[in-house]
Order: structure tokens, then C-alpha cells, then sequence
């Protein structure tokens, strides 16, 4: 009986053979060319996780070395099923390049065989044997975030898929709090986030409002911002007011812009890689199958003018370390209460040289700017 088969060749980018399994139609095995380097960071069962229940049932790993030729055709040819009626479906985006070369050349003498490669940010895989000319197929398939972060190896330590995406405040608050920043009130804001910060209130459960508080608050409350209890901020307010609100305003205006569901964008994210210490991320998403991560700093300069501080340098280099765990389908934003277009050259150019888009008030300020600019990301 013939049998449908997709073959999937391993490396550290899990995603583009995770969008080529869900996007074809269920078969009736799927083989996994690995190697052990790639068995050791688990990688074929990351992909496998990443992939609903059931959808996997039959699977094999082909482990090979990943830089010889011989070993590859020895090892596959003595580990397939033998059927003159099975075709293969070949992804050879992943492996070495010695292991692509291989299974072109292996497939393509086993003749009942399509293989496909997909390239770089593109929305189709392109079909290279048989050649067709400008032969490709579209990719329909939509990775959400929960299985973008899981076929990359994550844990997940947040409950933004069960409900945190919920806004602390209103719409309309965090609207108020973004044009307070960028009106007049913004320096007195400043220095009452500062006040808080300085006084480490984000890390008290509640604090009684004294007349000192209630001055450094003064700003706040001509924002519009009402506390809850009007004799105490809990931590909670302090937290919203020294910085989630921008995360909120952020994740809203994003998600709206691109129509994001729960699945797709998520606030506040923690995640872990085996053994290493959690990092928490702003705001997450995916779209077009590439995965989005956006740092929201209300300031990243210091009180002197036009010189940034080492929070922008930590940023930056937080961004770096990320690309490298997500590969080279994550795109990194910095969103930031302050105007980039005055940034030195020295400094773009440390953004650029890491590939981090900054996004100060030069674009924050329009909110039709904002959305336009989301909307092209």
C-alpha cells in the first residue's frame, strides 16, 4: 500500500519544518534526518511538541553525521521502508548544507520524491525537484506564539494564554498616561516614576499615601489616574505606573493594528531555556510566521541631554542574546518614550549592526504614524 511520507532534514531552525508539517496535508509517516549534535538539544522533539496531538503518529529519526556525504546515503537508503509506491516529501531547508546536498541527491535518484526548500522570509516553499520553472507553494499555515516559542525549545513561565493578556487598565488610561508623556506633563511624570523607582514601591504590596507621595503623584492624578483606594497604591498601581502602562498602550495598539487573537500576541512573557535563567519579554508575537519581540521603556536617556543610559545598552544587548536563542525568524523592536531621530550615529549604528528597530516618539506621537508603521512591520 502506498504511503505518503514527509521527510524533514534538523538543525538549530525548527520553524520552517514546523510550517511545512502543518501546512501539508496529515501523512502517513514523517522522518526526521538528524544528527546527534541535534539530538542532544532535543530538537526533532521540540517540533514534535509544537505540533498538535495525534497529527504526529508515525515518525522516525535518521540519525547521520552531518558533513559526509557517503554516511548520509549509507545510513538513509539502509533506514527507509522499501516501497516502489511511497513518495517523498523533502524539506531540505534544515541540516548542514552537506546534509541538503545529500538528500537532493538521495531523493532525487529515488525518483518518487518532490522536494521543497523555503527561503528566507518568504511566504512560500519553492519546489526544486522536479523542476518546474517558478514552481512554488504558498504557505497557509500561520504559526501561533505558543508553538513558535515551543518548536525553539521554551518554557513558558506566564499564563498569557489563559487570560493575562487582560488590560490592568482601561484603554482609555493608557491612552491618557501616553499623552501625558508626550505633553507638557512629561518631565513631572518622569520624575515621579523616578521617585517610586528610587523608593522601590514596585516591590511593596501596598504603601499609605503620605502628603510627599501624594505631591510626586500629582501629575498622575492630572492624567486622569484614580487610585483604587484613595488612601493607598498598591503594587500593582505602582508597577502600572512606573512602566506596564506603556506595555499595555504597546500591546493594544499592536494588536489592534494587526488583529492579533490571544494565540497570536501575548504581554508580559517569561520563558526559559533548559537550565538558564528566565527572561521576561514585553511583548511577543507572531506574524507571518516570524516572531515579533517588542522592550517598552518609558526612558532610556539620562537627565543629560541627548546621552543615553546603560538601560539602552542592556536593551540592546538582551536583544542580541535573544536572536541568537530564536534564530533567524525573530525581529526585534525597541519602543521607547524618546525621540531616536536624535540619536548620534554611533549609537544607530550599534542598533543597526544588532538589527534592532527603535521606535521613539518621532513615531509614538502619531498615533496614524504608529499604526501605519505596525501595519509594515
Amino acid at each position: 500500500m502506498s504511503k505518503s511520507i514527509i521527510v524533514s532534514l534538523v538543525s538549530d531552525q525548527t520553524i520552517p519544518n514546523v510550517i511545512f508539517i502543518r501546512d501539508m496535508p496529515k501523512a502517513d509517516a514523517y522522518i526526521f534526518i538528524t544528527t546527534n549534535k541535534m539530538e542532544k538539544k532535543h530538537i526533532v522533539e521540540n517540533i514534535i511538541n509544537s505540533c498538535p496531538e495525534g497529527l504526529i503518529e508515525n515518525s522516525q529519526k535518521i540519525i547521520v553525521e552531518e558533513d559526509s556525504l557517503v554516511d548520509f546515503k549509507s545510513i538513509v537508503s539502509g533506514k527507509l521502508e522499501s516501497s516502489d509506491d511511497n513518495h517523498y516529501y523533502v524539506n531540505i531547508t534544515g541540516g548542514t548544507k552537506i546534509m541538503s546536498l545529500g538528500a537532493y541527491n538521495f531523493f532525487t535518484e529515488l525518483g518518487d520524491s518532490t522536494i521543497y526548500y523555503l527561503p528566507l522570509g518568504k511566504d512560500h516553499f519553492r519546489q526544486i525537484f522536479p523542476i518546474k520553472k517558478n514552481k512554488t507553494k504558498l504557505v497557509g499555515y500561520k504559526i501561533n506564539l505558543k508553538d513558535y516559542l515551543t518548536a525553539n525549545g521554551v518554557t513558558v513561565q506566564t499564563k498569557a494564554f489563559t487570560g493575562k493578556n487582560s488590560l490592568i487598565r482601561s484603554k482609555e488610561e493608557n491612552l491618557n498616561l501616553m499623552n501625558a508623556f508626550l505633553g507638557d506633563l512629561n518631565y513631572p511624570i518622569k520624575k515621579m516614576v523616578e521617585f517610586f523607582r528610587f523608593n522601590k514601591l514596585r516591590d511593596k504590596k501596598n504603601l499609605e499615601l503620605t502628603d510627599q507621595i501624594r505631591k510626586e503623584m500629582e501629575p498622575i492624578f492630572q492624567a486622569g489616574f484614580n487610585l483604587e483606594n484613595e488612601n493607598v497604591i498598591s503594587r500593582g498601581e505602582s508597577n502600572y505606573l512606573t512602566g506596564d502602562w506603556f506595555e499595555e498602550y504597546t500591546y493594544q495598539v499592536i494588536a489592534e493594528a494587526l488583529d492579533k487573537t490571544n494565540e497570536e500576541i501575548g504581554k508580559g512573557i517569561r520563558v526559559t531555556r533548559g537550565l538558564k535563567t528566565s527572561n521576561e519579554f514585553d511583548v511577543m508575537f507572531t506574524h507571518n510566521n516570524a516572531l515579533y519581540v517588542i522592550e517598552c521603556k518609558t526612558d532610556v536617556a539620562d537627565n543629560e541631554e541627548g546621552k543615553l543610559s546603560q538601560l539602552f545598552t542592556n536593551t540592546l544587548y538582551k536583544a542580541s542574546t535573544l536572536k541568537k536563542d530564536f534564530g533567524l525568524f525573530v525581529k526585534y523592536y525597541l519602543f521607547a518614550v524618546n525621540d531616536f531621530s536624535k540619536l548620534s550615529d554611533e549609537h544607530k549604528d550599534r542598533a543597526r549592526v544588532l538589527d534592532i528597530k527603535l521606535v521613539g516618539t518621532e513615531i509614538l506621537s502619531d498615533r496614524t504614524k504608529l499604526i501605519e508603521f505596525i501595519q509594515k512591520m
